[in-house]
């Protein structure tokens, strides 16, 4: 399972970068209590600061298509309505 789990996060560019707590890539990340201060993942972003201006907040299909349904409000609304247009294609 964790083979899988790591096989899925290595699709994200961010990666190997990347210090978010909760990922929504994560079929456990609901079960996760953001704290307040710590980095969060640019996908789940739903209005950005002026610190965050720049960052690119619309994940890749190849993200999207591992993140579980369990975790789909967690994303930001783009990356949503992305979500569901893949699921809806059969993509997923």
């Amino acid at each position: 399972m964790l083979d899988k789990y790591l096989e899925n996060v290595k699709r994200c560019g961010r990666f190997c970068s990347c210090s978010a707590n909760i990922c929504p890539i994560d079929p456990d990340a609901n079960l996760i209590d953001a704290v307040e201060g710590e980095s969060v993942c640019p996908f789940t972003i739903k209005k950005k600061s002026k610190e965050q201006k720049g960052i690119k907040t619309l994940a890749r299909d190849s993200v999207l298509e591992v993140v579980p349904e369990s975790n789909l409000k967690m994303l930001n609304n783009r990356n949503q309505k992305a979500w569901l247009r893949l699921h809806e294609n059969g993509k997923r």
